[in-house]
């Protein structure tokens, strides 16, 4: 049985969060008999799979959920994560190719006033086109 300093300082995170990983019911914690906090081999494990599964990017609420799943569950919830973090890249990399275009050809042509066309959809249409050229791409070299 280890004290939360001394967990605090094995997980290297604060007493505070050990104690909000409890509140959230994420973390099952025993009292001693003076009331302090003392942590068992499973809730080191319970800890330690918690921090795993933030370092994946989950929000509390769906570790939560998580621990509670056998491991063909998790692995839906894993591919989900995956693909929510492909759509990420795919979103990064087409700012990063709009940055780009404007910083090599300077700020689009803006929509013609009685065309009928916004701002904002004229960015859109820009942002669409630059996506569909970096998905085919991708989906080009996943092809060879």
């Amino acid at each position: 049985m280890k004290k939360i300093n001394e967990v605090s300082r094995l997980a290297g995170v604060s007493k505070r969060t050990l104690q909000y990983y409890e509140d959230e019911g994420l973390l099952l914690v025993e009292r001693a008999q003076n009331n302090h906090r003392v942590y068992d081999r499973e809730a080191l494990e319970r800890i330690w799979e918690i921090l795993i599964y933030k370092e994946m990017d989950f929000k509390l609420k769906e570790i939560g959920k998580l621990l509670k799943l056998s491991d063909d569950q998790k692995d839906i919830y894993f591919i989900k994560q995956i693909e929510s973090i492909k759509n990420q890249i795919i979103t990064l990399k087409v700012r990063m190719k709009f940055i780009s275009s404007v910083q090599v050809n300077g700020i689009p042509l803006k929509p013609e006033e009685h065309s009928g066309e916004t701002y904002i959809s004229r960015i859109t249409e820009i942002r669409e086109k630059m996506q569909k050229i970096i998905t085919e791409g991708e989906a080009n070299d996943e092809n060879e």
